[in-house]
């Protein structure tokens, strides 16, 4: 196609023609296209049609003519800037905007590259670039580090055997010998940026390594450490020198230790490594809980009734995005500081203890207290069968007891003779159902009730928290526990299966505990452990519960619109009254709306789905004979 003819058109009688067919990323980079036109001026003239109205429309050149009208906003031009341009006919516009467009292909990188590089080589700074070709500094810097690739790479990229982002990757090492051996040793095509970067960055270490958080880039640069960055993966960056990270991260571990010191502690270790210290025994020391003070006590009164009252308040507003969410987590993070204050450490056990601190895989400081080593296991050991001689009175005021006697036999054979009579006690529990089951009942009630263990028994249950387990105690074990376990354990033998069957129920229960949120996995799993003892238990939720106005007030008013809805289907309304129904109860308030669910639902058996009980397996299937009977 030929144009008619060429003059110069004032800018403002220019307008975009709907016959262009560019009609996607018409304003792409015009900012950087006005910049090129501002230094290099109009480089390509435009394809117009002439209109009735004396205006020339746009066919081909619509991104050129965005930069120029924005050059003109900006006062870089005249608005009666004169714009060269070819005339062409109306019935051919399309055909133009179509050719010109159709034919375009993109520069080449590597032209580009090689193109900036000799600007640069000809005094032009990276600043200087960027601006007169309307593009980032970054940009103009990428394209100058593909140029300085060496040759080799630079004929394998125009060939085909090394992809762009593979040549990218090969920019962070400006050694052309490096960058040849390594492009040597890789399997042709190159295409894999990853695995150049690990090759020509063997034996740094990545900003994203955890001793490299932990020490943090900032101070692994003050104190002089190199550092390589990806010019075109602003996660890729490098230190060089992983000997003085590994200086600055000790040193910086040992100032967290020494927060530890002075606590009570027997010894505080280091491990940057992540490992744990030969010598370690397998027991470690735990916190105990004490009574809050009075003080703590009127705190948490205060943060708990702070909480509730904020609770009420946004169960009323019902809004996802209210900000008091915010307001209570503070109120919750304060609460569970004050709770924290009351797990303490046993002074007298941490002398024979310690901490081991190090850094975890995110780079954040772990410390490990309670660590017990071996040589001290025995002095722990003692000191706590002391403290229960005194607590049960079985101390003679200095003369030797059973425990702390000398052995009279090697350990080993010790050791042997006690193996063959658990073997042979082991035995007779198993054929006697009745002594297991009290030595079951004891095990459990001693741990769970009295926060002790029988010696060499290894059945252990925890009161669950929540409601419940207590009165279940309460009501089931009509005598005070004796104060040793063995005195449990004696007391329990001689007490019938019958009993022995009631309180192992009531202890079973107590250790129950299968309330959850219904938000996580773990929450569905306690779920689906409900869901089989209900059924196991044959269990009509009905016969305990039914909901209350207060119930349905706790639920957010689109679940209270739903649930009005199904009692309406419920009813066997028909599906237009039902929607006139939901739409009348969108426009009501919560507290109306909730007094709605609750009248339609009263006396109805309704059950949330977390209470209802599943089927059992063949509780659906029909007896042959039944079917007979009802034939009949």
């Amino acid at each position: 196609m030929t144009a008619t003819s060429l003059q110069t058109i004032p800018l403002y009688r220019l307008i975009i023609s709907p016959q262009n067919v560019r009609r996607t990323n018409r304003k792409a980079d015009i900012a950087a296209l006005a910049a090129s036109i501002a230094s290099h001026g109009l480089l390509q003239n435009l394809a117009v049609t002439e209109t009735d109205e004396g205006k020339f429309e746009v066919v081909a050149g619509g991104r050129r003519l965005a930069a120029l009208k924005m050059l003109a906003k900006s006062g870089g031009i005249a608005r009666d800037y004169l714009v060269p341009c070819h005339i062409v006919g109306r019935e051919t516009g399309s055909e133009a905007s179509l050719a010109e467009n159709f034919h375009r292909v993109a520069m080449d990188p590597v032209d580009e590259a090689e193109a900036f590089a000799q600007l640069h080589a000809e005094g032009m700074q990276p600043d200087e670039i960027a601006r007169r070709f309307g593009v980032t500094r970054r940009h103009v810097e990428q394209r100058l580090a593909l140029a300085n690739l060496s040759p080799k790479l630079k004929a394998a990229w125009k060939r085909g055997d090394l992809t762009l982002e593979a040549a990218k990757a090969f920019c962070l090492a400006d050694d052309h010998a490096r960058q040849d051996a390594v492009f040597k040793s890789m399997r042709k095509p190159v295409t894999h940026a990853a695995t150049v970067r690990a090759c020509l960055m063997e034996g740094r270490m990545r900003a994203s390594d955890r001793l490299a958080r932990f020490v943090g880039l900032d101070a692994y640069e003050a104190a002089g450490g190199p550092v390589r960055r990806d010019l075109f993966d602003a996660e890729a960056v490098f230190l060089a020198d992983p000997s003085l990270l590994a200086q600055l991260a000790e040193a910086r571990l040992e100032a967290v230790a020494a927060q530890w010191r002075g606590r009570g502690w027997g010894w505080i270790e280091t491990a940057l490594d992540g490992g744990r210290p030969e010598g370690l025994s397998a027991m470690r020391l735990q916190p105990v809980w004490r009574d809050p003070t009075e003080e703590e006590q009127s705190r948490l009164d205060v943060l708990q009734a702070e909480i509730e009252a904020l609770d009420a308040a946004l169960e009323a507003s019902s809004t996802e995005d209210d900000p008091r969410w915010s307001m209570r987590d503070d109120l919750e993070a304060a609460f569970e500081t004050i709770r924290q204050e009351a797990c303490v450490w046993d002074g007298e056990l941490m002398a024979h203890a310690g901490v081991l601190v190090g850094v975890a895989h995110d780079g954040e400081v772990v410390a490990t207290e309670g660590l017990v080593r071996k040589a001290d296991q025995k002095l722990i050991d003692a000191l706590r069968r002391q403290r229960d001689r005194v607590s049960t009175g079985r101390g003679d005021g200095g003369s030797k007891t059973p425990e702390c006697a000398s052995p009279n036999l090697p350990r080993a054979v010790a050791r042997d003779l006690t193996r063959v009579r658990t073997r042979a006690i082991q035995a007779g529990v198993a054929g006697d159902p009745d002594i297991a089951l009290a030595l079951c009942v004891a095990a459990l009630e001693t741990h769970m009730l009295g926060h002790k263990s029988i010696p060499g028994l290894s059945i252990a249950a925890i009161l669950a928290s929540g409601d419940g387990p207590e009165h279940l105690l309460a009501n089931r074990i009509d005598a005070e526990l004796p104060d040793s376990a063995e005195a449990v354990l004696v007391w329990r033998l001689a007490q019938d299966r019958t009993v022995l069957l009631a309180h192992l129920a009531a202890l079973v229960a107590a250790a129950i505990d299968l309330s959850h949120e219904d938000a996580t996995p773990a929450d569905s799993q306690r779920q689906g452990i409900a869901d089989i003892l209900a059924a196991a238990l044959h269990l009509d939720m009905r016969d305990t519960w039914s909901p209350s106005l207060d119930y349905w007030m706790r639920l957010p008013k689109n679940m209270l619109v739903e649930e009005l809805v199904y009692a309406a289907e419920a009813h066997g309304l028909t599906e237009a009254e039902t929607k006139r129904r939901s739409a009348d109860a969108t426009r009501l308030k919560k507290e109306p709306l909730a007094q709605c669910v609750d009248d339609a639902w009263r006396g109805r058996g309704y059950l949330p789905e977390l209470l209802i009980t599943p089927l059992g397996t063949g509780a659906l299937l029909v007896n042959p004979n039944a079917v007979i009977v009802a034939a009949e």
